[in-house]
C-alpha cells in the first residue's frame, strides 16, 4: 500500500530567508522541550504560546505525566508528580506548525518563557545545506582516515539499506551521545524526506542537514542567547558555528604526528564561514488539512475507489459500509482536522 505524500513547504516568503539562502544555507529551530513549574496548562497555551486553547484536544500521557493536550504536533503534558510542573514538547513539525500560526518569533517566545522560570530540557538548531558544501561520503572518508579532530571520542556512522534492492537509504553520522548535553548529527535530509513520502519540490536536488542537539544547561544557555541578545536571532549562526568549531574539525592529512596541527579542510572552512553569517529563519508548515487529504486521495486512491464503486455497481450501501469502517479508525487528529475545515468554511 502506498503511503500518503505529505506536503513540504519551502520558505520562499519569509522575512530574511531569501538572503539566508543566497549561500545555500538556512538555520532554524527544530525541537523545543521545556518544563514550567509556575504556570498552568491553559495559561501556557493562551498567555505564553498565545494559541487558542479550544484547538487543543486531550491525548495520552508520557514522560511520567498521566495526561496531555495536543494541537497538531504541539503537545503539553501535565498531571504528574507535584514537583513535575507541566512539560511542553514541539518536535520538528510542531516548530514548523507554530511558525505557520504567525504568532510570536522564537526570540519573543523564549523571552516570554524566561519570565516564567522555564527550564529548557532540549533545544535543537538545524543548519540546512542546499548547495552541497560537503557530501556525507566525504565526511565518512575523513573520519575513517583519521582526518577528524574532535572533542568527541566516537563518531557513529549509520546507513539503512533496502532489503529488496540493496540500495542505501541515506547516511547519518552522529557525534556524541543522544543522552549527553550536546550531540551533533549530519544526515541526508533529502533522502529522509523522500523515504517518508514527503513531496519535496523538484528544484531541491541536494539537502544535507547538520543538527546541534542541546540539552539541559546548554539548551538553556542558547535559548537565553536567542531571547536576550539584541540581535540573538540574527547571530544564531555565530552560536552554531562556535559550537561546531569547538567540537569538530575536518583536516587535510599532514606529516606531523600531532593531528591538531594539520590544516583545516577547505570545505569545512567554507561551510563554517557560511554558517557564521546565518540568521535564524522560519519554515512554516500548516497542519495537515482536509484539502491535503483530498489531493492525496485524487493522486493515490481515486482509481481504487472507482474500481470498488464500479465493481459493486455503485451500490450506496457498500460505499457507506466503507465510510463507516474508515470512521471507526479515526484518531483525534482526524476529528481535529475536520473541525478546522468546518470552522474555516463557516468563516469563509
Amino acid at each position: 500500500m502506498k503511503k500518503e505524500k505529505k506536503d513540504f513547504v519551502f520558505p520562499y516568503s519569509n522575512r530574511g530567508v531569501e538572503n539566508t539562502l543566497e549561500n545555500g544555507l538556512r538555520a532554524c529551530v527544530d525541537w523545543v522541550e521545556a518544563t514550567f513549574k509556575t504556570v498552568g496548562t491553559e495559561q501556557l497555551v493562551t498567555d505564553l504560546l498565545q494559541m487558542n486553547f479550544d484547538k487543543f484536544y486531550p491525548d495520552t500521557g508520557r514522560y511520567g505525566y498521566r495526561r496531555s493536550i495536543r494541537c497538531g504536533s504541539i503537545s503539553v503534558y501535565f498531571d504528574g508528580q507535584e514537583d513535575m510542573g507541566i512539560h511542553l514538547e514541539m518536535k520538528g513539525r510542531g516548530c514548523r506548525e507554530y511558525e505557520g500560526y504567525n504568532l510570536l518569533s522564537w526570540k519573543e517566545l523564549f523571552e516570554v518563557f524566561l519570565r516564567y522560570e522555564v527550564s529548557f530540557s532540549r533545544l535543537d538548531i538545524a543548519v540546512d545545506d542546499f548547495k552541497g558544501f560537503f557530501k556525507l561520503k566525504e565526511i565518512q572518508k575523513k573520519i575513517k582516515g583519521r582526518e577528524l579532530v574532535s572533542k568527541f571520542k566516537l563518531a557513529n556512522i549509520q546507513q539503512s539499506y533496502e532489503t529488496r534492492t540493496g540500495l542505501g537509504q541515506g547516511l547519518t553520522i552522529y557525534y556524541g551521545s543522544s543522552k549527553s548535553d550536546i550531540q551533533i548529527r549530519m544526515y541526508d535530509k533529502l533522502s529522509e524526506r523522500s523515504n517518508n513520502n514527503y513531496n519535496v519540490p523538484k528544484d531541491i536536488n541536494f539537502w544535507n542537514r547538520t543538527e546541534v542537539q542541546l540539552r539541559n544547561e546548554r539548551a538553556q544557555t542558547v535559548a537565553k542567547i536567542l531571547a536576550t541578545e539584541e540581535d540573538g536571532e540574527r547571530t544564531i549562526g555565530q552560536t552554531v558555528c562556535g559550537i561546531l568549531k569547538h567540537y569538530i574539525r575536518f583536516t587535510i592529512k599532514g606529516k606531523e604526528k600531532n593531528r591538531s596541527r594539520w590544516k583545516t579542510a577547505r570545505f569545512w572552512d567554507k561551510f563554517l564561514n557560511g554558517v557564521d553569517a546565518l540568521s535564524l529563519s522560519t519554515n512554516p508548515v500548516e497542519p495537515q488539512t482536509v484539502e491535503e487529504k483530498e489531493m492525496w486521495f485524487m493522486n493515490q486512491a481515486a482509481p481504487t475507489y472507482a474500481l470498488i464503486l464500479d465493481a459493486y455497481g455503485g451500490d450506496p450501501k457498500k460505499m457507506a459500509q466503507l465510510a463507516k469502517y474508515g470512521r471507526q479508525r479515526y484518531k483525534k487528529e482526524h476529528i481535529d482536522m475536520i473541525n478546522r475545515f468546518i470552522e474555516k468554511n463557516k468563516e469563509g
